[in-house]
């Protein structure tokens, strides 16, 4: 998931809530030894299972890892998506569109492990190595801040809060000869660890220069502390790259000129460095699970399920989706259901929400929120964030909502929680994945997406 300090707010009533489990639509019943009253809610949430989608989560993590936007592991994870869609029976189909290059950085150790980075594009970029030992400097933004025996050592600093204070330290290296930089992100104003980047220099430098994790730079410290430490450094520029959306489609029982279009998207990229286990490889197993369950079932609308590229570099598998659709194809769309963090075990992360871009109800959080209510749940909550492939289509004038779970405080002024460890390294299923939450948000989310979907019969109501 993208978040930006612009652009994002979260929101959420008693009002919208009552308005949301009020819904004429989907009518709500007291839930019997933790169970729906309607048949319909079990069809799903017996089928779903937590483990399946969880070992989704440790492919794209663990046997992939990181999948930045166009790059190879990207292909990857999309080849994996489409295979698993294609056992279930579904037809599938590649949406492939253009995005900027990447710069990716490698440091590798003596011991043949190695973590990825992202590169300054006017620092040196090459595949051949820089080697060298590593020196910890704290400060840098003087000249006075560098031993002696700085030059021909890897030198890696906590970034300073400005640009153009890390690009002082950056100068001020290069003057004390430093063979290479590396500027270790800092921790965020919610208290979540930095993420890798990209150096913005003011001018080229002849040695590499790279982003590290907040993370990654702790990591780098504790190995310090056991003796020296010797790394390589390498970068590449990744040009002429595509990106790719997997599309796999559910036709309905019988379909005529009014049969409405629902979509279930994840997205599937990560940010560099990251396993994006949580974010969103979570989402993505969620998709695939209810992909299998609702294989066998009739239904009266279209289904699609799909997987979009590069979320993480602006949206833009989402926004190329909507982009390619006429206005026809934009109004026969009826509902759009994106799941994006949707397993996360940090505790403060209390609530799975349903979000819209403008805090309104629409058929997504009306469905969801009134199939917690039928199942006893309690975890879903409607609200309001702007930033997740819900936006295009809501953009689009579609009605759509994001799944994540979100820990609240306050709302004036407005205090949220996501996960520390989010966009880092450390966004792994050991550290950052929960079975009940995923259990929670496949039962919530399948069971409102199938009263969205489902053949309306008389056996099929209480």
């Amino acid at each position: 998931m993208v978040l930006r300090k612009q652009g994002v707010k979260v929101a959420a009533s008693l009002l919208a809530l009552t308005m949301a489990f009020g819904s004429a639509s989907y009518a709500t019943s007291e839930p019997a030894n933790g169970k729906s009253g309607y048949s319909q809610d079990q069809k799903v949430v017996a089928r779903v299972d937590a483990e399946r989608a969880i070992e989704h989560v440790r492919y794209l993590s663990e046997e992939i890892g990181p999948r930045p936007g166009g790059l190879h592991a990207e292909k990857e994870s999309a080849e994996y998506i489409a295979n698993v869609l294609k056992s279930y029976g579904y037809e599938v189909e590649y949406q492939y569109f253009p995005v900027a290059d990447q710069y990716i950085a490698d440091v590798a150790f003596a011991d043949g492990t190695s973590w990825q980075m992202a590169a300054a594009p006017n620092g040196k970029v090459s595949k051949e190595a820089v080697s060298g030992e590593v020196l910890f400097v704290e400060g840098g933004t003087n000249l006075a801040d560098f031993p002696a025996d700085t030059a021909g050592k890897i030198v890696v600093m906590p970034r300073a809060s400005s640009t153009a204070a890390y690009r002082t330290q950056v100068d001020n290296a290069v003057q004390a000869g430093a063979a290479g930089v590396i500027l270790q992100s800092l921790v965020g104003s919610r208290g979540n660890y930095g993420q890798t980047f990209n150096p913005n220099l003011a001018a080229p430098v002849d040695i590499p220069v790279f982003g590290a994790a907040y993370i990654q730079g702790e990591w780098l410290k504790e190995k310090l502390a056991e003796g020296p430490v010797e790394i390589s450094l390498s970068s590449e520029q990744f040009s002429d790259l595509e990106s790719v959306n997997v599309i796999a489609t559910k036709a309905p029982k019988q379909k005529n000129k009014d049969t409405k279009e629902v979509i279930l998207g994840a997205h599937h990229d990560s940010v560099v460095g990251a396993p994006g286990a949580n974010d969103n490889a979570s989402g993505v197993g969620l998709m695939l699970e209810l992909a299998r369950v609702y294989k066998g079932y009739n239904t009266d609308k279209e289904l699609k399920f799909i997987a979009f590229g590069s979320e993480e570099r602006g949206l833009l598998g989402a926004r190329y989706y909507v982009d390619q659709l006429t206005q026809e194809q934009r109004d026969n769309i009826e509902a759009v259901f994106v799941p994006d963090m949707v397993a996360t075990n940090y505790g403060p992360a209390k609530n799975l929400y349903a979000m819209t871009s403008n805090g309104s109800n629409n058929i997504v959080t009306d469905s969801t929120v009134a199939a917690g209510a039928r199942l006893g749940n309690s975890d879903i909550l409607p609200g309001k964030f702007g930033s997740s492939d819900h936006v295009p289509f809501h953009n689009a004038g579609i009605p759509a909502a994001l799944f994540i779970w979100m820990g609240i405080d306050s709302w004036d002024p407005l205090v949220y929680h996501i996960e520390k460890v989010y966009h880092t390294p450390q966004d792994t299923i050991e550290d950052n994945i929960s079975p009940e939450r995923m259990k929670s948000a496949l039962d919530i989310i399948g069971a409102g997406l199938f009263d969205v979907v489902r053949k309306d019969v008389p056996a099929l109501n209480k």
